[in-house]
C-alpha cells in the first residue's frame, strides 16, 4: 500500500498537500474505488516507544472475498519507532495470500500477539516488535467479542482460549464454512452412505445440543511448554491482581428462554458459567453452577483475590439476581446488599450488563435504592452503603478510576473528583467525556468499563485535558488514541477515503497516510441541511452533491435512509470505505447524483418500526429541494438492511419517489422473526437455536414488543409484504443467499409485485452475506442499478425539451 513519509506542518496543512496533490482529479470510478485501502485499529505499546496501525491492502487484491471481515483477508502490521525514524515499517513479511491483525501487547511492550488468516488455517504468534522476529505457535487464540481472550502473566508467559487446530474465531468462520459444510453435506446425501443432518432441539429435547469447546492454556514462551488448564465453551477471561488467579466465563448447558414479555437479541442460549482456575496448583471450581452470569462485570480487586460479578438463576429474568464478592482462595461466595438496585443496561444488542467495579477494596455500582431515585454510584460494603455521588448536581454520566482509590466523575459539564470516604470536590476545566485510549484485544465487558489510570484526560471540546490542567489540542476531524508525552497521538478518516495517523500538539504531523490520491475533487461538496422534528428537534440531513455541481444546478437525488441514525458530523454512509459499496455515495455523485442521508431519529418504545417513514424522509427531502439543491421530480431511494427496511415501507407509504432500491430489507417480520441465520443450519455447536432474530423483531431494530403471536396485528401492519398493494413506485430487490436477511424474504416481495403486474426486479447473490464481497459481484450490481436509475429517472420527452429550452 503506498505509505507516505513523515510530513511538516500542521495537520490543516498536510491536508491541503493532499488536496493539491489531486487537485484536477477525475471523478471516483468504480475501478478506484474496489482498491480502495482502509486504515484500522492503532495503539501504542506500554513502553511508549512503538506505534502499532492495523491497514489493509487494496480491496480487490484478495486472494478470495468469502470473508466477513475484510481485515482478515487484507490486514497488514505497520510499526512506527516514535523514539527512532518514525518511518512507518512492515511488522510482519508481506504476503497476498495472508491476513494479518493485531493482539495485546506484552507489559513491558516489548513484544504483542498476532494473529494470521492464511490458506483457511488461523494462527497466533509472538513479535518482537523491534526486530520484527516472529514466534507462530501453531495454534489459534480466540479473539473475544465480549472482553479478553488472552492476558499476559509477565512479558515470558500468557493464559489464553485456544482453539482446534482446525477451527477459528466466528467472526471469520461466518462468511465460508457454512457453503463448505453444506457441499459435504449434499456430497453426502448424493452419495448415501452418511447421513446429511444436524438436529436442534428445543424444551426436552434441548440437552442433546452439541457445545463448541475451547481450551485455556498457559504458555511458557521461553520452554515453549502449552499447559492445558481446562476445556470448555469458554469466551472471556480475567486475570487476578496477584496473577495467581484466572476467571474464565464460558458457555454450559442449554437454557430456555426467560418468560418475559419481549425477548433481547442477547439473550443467551445456554447458561454462562464462571470457572475460576488457580495457575499456581492447577485446582478450579465453578461458582454457582446453578446460576448464569452476565458478561459484565468480571472485576478483581486489586489489593486481593476477590472477584465482583453479577448472576441470577438460570432461566429467570436478569432483575431477579443480584452482585456477588468471590474470594478465590477460600471459594466463599457471598451475596452484596440488595438494599440498591444495580442498574441493567441491554445496549443496542440487548447483552444484559451492570456496571460494577472496585474503589480501592470496596464494590461499587450504579445503581438506585428506588424506582424514581436517580442512577448513583454507590459504594458497597457490608451493611454499610454510601451514596458517593449523591452530591453531584446530577446522574454522573461517565466516571474513571484513579490509582489512589479515588472516583473522577462527570456530571453537569464539571469532572468531580470523589473520594472513598465520599468527600467530593470539583476539578478545574470542563469534559465532554473521559479519554479512553486505544488498545488491542479488548472486546465489549473491557471497552465499556471505566477507565482505570494513573492519570486521567478528559475529551473537550477542543482537544484533551488531564486532571491538573494541562491541555493538548487537537484539530477538528481527529480523534485521539494515546498521550505520548506532550502530545497526543490521533487519527483522522475523512470522507473521500483519506486517512491518516500522527502526532498532534504544537505540531501535527502524518505518520502514515492511506488513499492519498484521493480527495474532495474526486467526493463532491458535502452540505448540511436542517429541518425540526415533530419535537421541535434541530435535524442534521446531510448531502452529497456531485463533484460538477454548480449552483443553479438542480440533478436526480438519491436517498440512503437508515432509522435510528441521526449523526451530527458526516456520516460513514456517505465515505468512501469497503464497508459502503452497495450503495456508494461517492461513486452515486459521480454519476451526477445528489446523494442525501436524512435524520431519522426514532422511539423504539412505541412498537411502530414503520410509522411516518415516508413523511419523515420527504421532510428531509423537500428541505433539500427547498435549498435548490435536487430536482423534485428525479427521486429515488436506495436502502440497505434496516435502510432497505426503510425503502420497501415508504415504497407503501407514497409515490412520490420514481425509482427505490431495496437492499437486503426484512420484508415479512414473522419470516424475519421465525428464521435461522445460515450459518448456524450446519453449525448448531456454535449455538443455535438462539434469540438473535426473535430479539431482533421483539426489542432490536424491529421493536415490536413481543412475538407474533401476541403481536400479529403490529407484525403485518409494519411488514412491506402485508402493505404490496400500495406499491406504485418501480422496485429493485437485492439479495443474497448467506444473508441474515434470508433471500426468501426478496423473493417474497418479489412474488408480491409479480403477482400484480407491477414493475420489480430481483437481483439474487449467491455465496454473499449481508454486504456484498466479490468485485465481480459489486460490479453486477452497478451494471444493473445505473442503467435502471438512469431509465427510471429519465425526464419525459416534453420535459426535457423544455429543460433545454430555459437554459
Amino acid at each position: 500500500m503506498p505509505v507516505s513519509p513523515t510530513w511538516p506542518g500542521r495537520l490543516a496543512a498536510a491536508w491541503l498537500v493532499l488536496a493539491a496533490s489531486v487537485a484536477g482529479a477525475q471523478p471516483l470510478t468504480l475501478d478506484r474505488l474496489l482498491k480502495i485501502e482502509s486504515l484500522g485499529s492503532s495503539a501504542l505499546s506500554p513502553d511508549g516507544r512503538h506505534l502499532v496501525v492495523e491497514t489493509e491492502r487494496p480491496y480487490d487484491t484478495a486472494a478470495r472475498f468469502d470473508f466477513a471481515l475484510s481485515s482478515a483477508a487484507l490486514g497488514e502490521l505497520r510499526v512506527i519507532d516514535l523514539g527512532g525514524d518514525r518511518q512507518p515499517r512492515r511488522l510482519l513479511p508481506a504476503d497476498r495470500t495472508a491476513g494479518y491483525l493485531a493482539g495485546p501487547f506484552s507489559p513491558s511492550g516489548r513484544s504483542m500477539i498476532v494473529y494470521r488468516w492464511k490458506d483457511r488455517r488461523w494462527d497466533s504468534g509472538v513479535v518482537d516488535l523491534q526486530t520484527g522476529v516472529v514466534r507462530w505457535l501453531g495454534f489459534g487464540l480466540d479473539r473475544s467479542f465480549y472482553g479478553r481472550s488472552v492476558q499476559w502473566l509477565s512479558d515470558r508467559a500468557f493464559v489464553a482460549i485456544a482453539l482446534r487446530p482446525d477451527d477459528a474465531p466466528l467472526h471469520i468462520k461466518l462468511a465460508w464454512q457454512n457453503q463448505t459444510r453444506t457441499s459435504t453435506l449434499w456430497r453426502r446425501q448424493a452419495e448415501g452412505r452418511e447421513t446429511s443432518v444436524t438436529v436442534m432441539g428445543a424444551g426436552r429435547a434441548r440437552d442433546a445440543q452439541p457445545r463448541r469447546d475451547r481450551s485455556l492454556v498457559l504458555y511458557d514462551l521461553v520452554s515453549g511448554r502449552r499447559r492445558a488448564l481446562a476445556t470448555g465453551g469458554f469466551l472471556d477471561l480475567e486475570l487476578s491482581g496477584s496473577r495467581r488467579f484466572v476467571a474464565v466465563l464460558g458457555e454450559a448447558e442449554p437454557i430456555g428462554l426467560a418468560p418475559t414479555q419481549a425477548v433481547r437479541m442477547g439473550a443467551p442460549a445456554r447458561r454462562r458459567n464462571l470457572t475460576v482456575v488457580d495457575l499456581a496448583s492447577g485446582a478450579r471450581f465453578e461458582a454457582s453452577p446453578r446460576c448464569t452470569t452476565l458478561v459484565r462485570p468480571m472485576a478483581w480487586a486489586a489489593g486481593s483475590d476477590r472477584l465482583l460479578v453479577y448472576q441470577h438463576e438460570a432461566g429467570a429474568p436478569e432483575t431477579s439476581g443480584g452482585l456477588f464478592e468471590i474470594d478465590a482462595a477460600t471459594q466463599r461466595q457471598t451475596r452484596l446488599d440488595t438494599s440498591v438496585v444495580p442498574a441493567i443496561d441491554y445496549g443496542g444488542e440487548g447483552f444484559a450488563t451492570v456496571q460494577a467495579d472496585w474503589l480501592g477494596e470496596r464494590p461499587i455500582v450504579l445503581a438506585r435504592r428506588d424506582a424514581s431515585d436517580r442512577l448513583d454510584w454507590f459504594a458497597l460494603a457490608g451493611a454499610k452503603i454510601d451514596n458517593l455521588t449523591a452530591a453531584l448536581p446530577s446522574a454522573p454520566s461517565e466516571i474513571a478510576l484513579t490509582d489512589d482509590a479515588a472516583i473522577v466523575a462527570l456530571a453537569g459539564g464539571t469532572a468531580w473528583r470523589v473520594d472513598a470516604a465520599g468527600a467530593v470536590r470539583p476539578l478545574p476545566g470542563r469534559g465532554q467525556s473521559v479519554f479512553r485510549p486505544a488498545r488491542f484485544g479488548a472486546g465489549t465487558r473491557l471497552a465499556a468499563a471505566p477507565t482505570r489510570a494513573a492519570s486521567i484526560w478528559r475529551v473537550t471540546t477542543n482537544g484533551l485535558e488531564d486532571l491538573a490542567g494541562h491541555h493538548v489540542p487537537l484539530a477538528p476531524e481527529t480523534t485521539a488514541l494515546a498521550i505520548w508525552r506532550d502530545r497526543a497521538i490521533v487519527e483522522a478518516r475523512k470522507p473521500d477515503g483519506r486517512a491518516f495517523v500522527g502526532l498532534a500538539g504544537t505540531t501535527q504531523k502524518p505518520l502514515l497516510t492511506v488513499n492519498p490520491d484521493l480527495g474532495e475533487e474526486q467526493l463532491g461538496q458535502v452540505r448540511a441541511v436542517e429541518t425540526r422534528g415533530p419535537d421541535g428537534r434541530v435535524l442534521k440531513h446531510w448531502l452529497l452533491l456531485p463533484p460538477t455541481w454548480r449552483p443553479g444546478q438542480h440533478p436526480p437525488l438519491v436517498v440512503v435512509p437508515y432509522p435510528g441514525s441521526a449523526p451530527q458530523r458526516v456520516p460513514f454512509r456517505l465515505g468512501t470505505t469497503s464497508l459502503t459499496l452497495t450503495p456508494n455515495a461517492a461513486l452515486l455523485a459521480a454519476q451526477g447524483y445528489a446523494v442525501l442521508n436524512p435524520a431519522l431519529p426514532r422511539d423504539r418504545a412505541r412498537g411502530e418500526p414503520g410509522e411516518g417513514l415516508a413523511d419523515q424522509i420527504l421532510a428531509a427531502v423537500d428541505a433539500v429541494v427547498a435549498e435548490g439543491y435536487a430536482d423534485p421530480d428525479r427521486l429515488a431511494l436506495w436502502g440497505h438492511s434496516f435502510g432497505g427496511y426503510a425503502a420497501l415501507m415508504t415504497a407503501t407509504q407514497t409515490g412520490r419517489f420514481k425509482a427505490i432500491i431495496a437492499q437486503s430489507a426484512p420484508s415479512n417480520y414473522v419470516a424475519r422473526w421465525g428464521a435461522i441465520q445460515t450459518y448456524f443450519w450446519t453449525a448448531p455447536e456454535e449455538g443455535a437455536p438462539n434469540a438473535s432474530y426473535m430479539g431482533y423483531g421483539e426489542t432490536g431494530q424491529g421493536a415490536l414488543l413481543g412475538p407474533p403471536w401476541r403481536e400479529t396485528d403490529r407484525y403485518l401492519r409494519n411488514s412491506p409484504l402485508f402493505q404490496a398493494d400500495k406499491v406504485t413506485t418501480p422496485l429493485m430487490l437485492i439479495y443474497a443467499d448467506q444473508d441474515q436477511v434470508p433471500l426468501s424474504e426478496g423473493q417474497a416481495m418479489f412474488n408480491a409485485l409479480y403477482r400484480q403486474d407491477k414493475d420489480a426486479t430481483l437481483l439474487s447473490l449467491f455465496g454473499e452475506g449481508h454486504l456484498p464481497t466479490s468485485p465481480a459481484n459489486v460490479r453486477a450490481i452497478y451494471a444493473t442499478v445505473l442503467p435502471w436509475l438512469a431509465d427510471r429517472l429519465a425526464r419525459p420527452p416534453s420535459a426535457q425539451a423544455a429543460a433545454r429550452a430555459s437554459q
